[in-house]
C-alpha cells in the first residue's frame, strides 16, 4: 500500500509504503523528499510539511530502485490510484519488466495495475456519504487500530491523516477488513479486487 504527498509542482514531498501479506504488515518505509519546485502554502496547509522540514532530504526521484523492487514483489494499492500512479509516472515513465500481475504470467512494462480501495469501498458501499479516508476509518471502526499502528510505526510528529505512512496505514486496514465480511468471503482474490479497482461492481452477486 503507498501514499504519497506533494504536488504536481513540488513533487513527492514525502512518501509512506506498506507491505501486505496474507493480510498482515510485513514492513513499513516512510521519508521525507527534497521538492523539485515550490510548496505552496495551501500544500502546506494540508500535509504540513515546509522546505525547512526537507533541508537534508534527497529528491524522491533517487528512490527509482527501491520502488522498482516494491512492483517486482507484489501488486501496488492504493486509496485512489490514480494520484499515486501520476506521482510515479511523472517520476518515472515507466518501470523496466516487471511480473504482469494483471495476467499472472509474463512480463510488463507499467506500474499498474493498482487495487484501489477507493474504487472498492465506492463499489460496495455507494449510499456513504464520503469516501475520503478519515471517515471510512470512523465509518467501519478502525480508529483504535490506526491509532496503535501509527505509534509503532510512524514518526511522531506525522500521526495525522495527509501523512504519507499514515494514510498508507489507513488504506492498509480498509484493504484488511474486506476479508471480516461474510458475504464477500467467497469472492475474495486479487483479481477480483482489480475487477472492483477498475469500476466493475457486480454487487448483485454479493448482496
Amino acid at each position: 500500500m503507498m501514499d504519497f504527498e506533494g504536488s504536481t509542482t513540488s513533487g513527492v514531498v514525502e512518501y509512506g509504503v506498506v507491505l501486505l501479506r496474507d493480510g498482515k504488515i510485513l514492513s513499513t518505509e516512510t521519508a521525507l523528499c527534497a521538492p523539485v519546485g515550490e510548496i505552496s502554502s495551501w500544500d502546506r496547509e494540508v500535509h504540513g510539511i515546509r522546505d525547512s522540514d526537507l533541508s537534508d532530504s534527497e529528491l524522491f526521484s533517487e528512490n527509482y530502485r527501491q520502488f522498482v523492487d516494491y512492483r517486482k514483489t507484489g501488486m501496488l494499492a492504493a486509496h485512489n490510484r490514480h494520484a499515486e500512479n501520476n506521482f510515479l509516472k511523472s517520476t518515472w515513465a515507466i518501470p523496466p519488466k516487471v511480473p504482469d500481475w494483471r495476467k499472472g504470467v509474463g512480463t510488463a512494462q507499467e506500474w499498474g495495475p493498482w487495487i484501489d480501495t477507493l474504487a472498492i469501498y465506492k463499489g460496495l458501499y455507494p449510499s456513504l456519504e464520503s469516501y475520503a479516508l478519515v471517515e471510512l476509518v470512523k465509518q467501519f471502526v478502525l480508529q483504535d487500530d490506526l491509532d496503535r499502528l501509527a505509534e509503532n510505526h510512524c514518526p511522531s510528529n506525522r500521526r495525522k491523516a495527509h501523512c504519507a505512512l499514515y494514510d498508507a496505514l489507513a488504506s492498509s486496514l480498509l484493504l484488511v477488513r474486506l476479508a471480516s465480511e461474510e458475504s464477500l468471503s467467497p469472492y475474495l482474490s486479487l483479481g477480483w479486487l482489480l475487477q472492483f479497482s477498475n469500476g466493475s461492481c457486480p454487487q448483485q452477486e454479493l448482496f
